[in-house]
């Protein structure tokens, strides 16, 4: 599915070089929900965002289904983004003028659907994801929980290969976390949905798959 091949990412702050990923290599299965964790600094964030091609690596690649994507032009990474990975963060980065349903839809219509199908497709992955009456309120009328859930079913909507969650759970209060992350496993069971989350909390491991631990930007230990 997903497979790093000696990923090195270095900043340069001033005249000095600081090393955030050190030729790491891991591999994720179809169908898989892999938490990577790590301390502050440690580089998870790094990876997530370059295996997602919101940020390109120093040295090293990154294979979806085989191919080199950091070979790709802009505009063809730009379409693997829209079409074939979804995006959680812990910023639900939702539209604030725009309600639930056209938070959703509004990808759709990018992606070349029409407005019915669009409205359709936001509607059904929305009542998926338990907000099906919750559709047409706007985010300030939300929980916390439920945006993040509205941040849940945009990337979805696309029926996406992978969705990447960088801390999707660090706004939110115990209850709802375990509400998003039953809901990220009723996904991964349901649909075979790969999902590749970052996460500090250790009882948040119960929900996936596999642990990806990081320290230095080395991988410290799976389990």
């Amino acid at each position: 599915m997903i497979r790093t091949t000696d990923l090195t990412k270095t900043y340069l702050m001033g005249k000095v070089e600081v090393p955030a990923l050190k030729e790491v290599n891991i591999s994720i299965r179809k169908g898989e929900f892999v938490a990577i964790m790590g301390p502050s600094g440690s580089g998870k964030s790094t990876l997530l965002r370059i295996m997602g091609l919101l940020d390109n690596p120093t040295a090293g690649t990154v294979e979806l289904d085989g191919m080199d994507v950091l070979k790709l032009s802009d505009r063809e990474k730009v379409k693997i983004r829209l079409t074939e990975l979804g995006y959680v963060f812990q910023e639900y980065a939702l539209l604030p003028e725009l309600s639930g349903l056209k938070n959703v839809y509004l990808l759709l219509l990018m992606m070349g659907k029409t407005k019915k199908e669009s409205i359709k497709e936001a509607t059904d992955i929305l009542v998926k994801v338990g907000l099906g009456d919750r559709i047409h309120h706007m985010p300030h009328e939300m929980s916390g929980g439920e945006q993040q859930r509205v941040a849940v079913a945009r990337a979805l909507v696309a029926d996406p290969k992978i969705i990447f969650a960088d801390e999707p759970c660090a706004n939110l209060d115990t209850g709802s976390s375990g509400q998003i992350l039953e809901l990220f496993k009723k996904l991964n069971r349901e649909l075979d949905q790969t999902i590749v989350m970052v996460t500090h909390e250790e009882w948040h491991t119960k929900y996936v798959d596999r642990v990806i631990k990081l320290k230095d930007g080395l991988i410290e230990k799976e389990y």
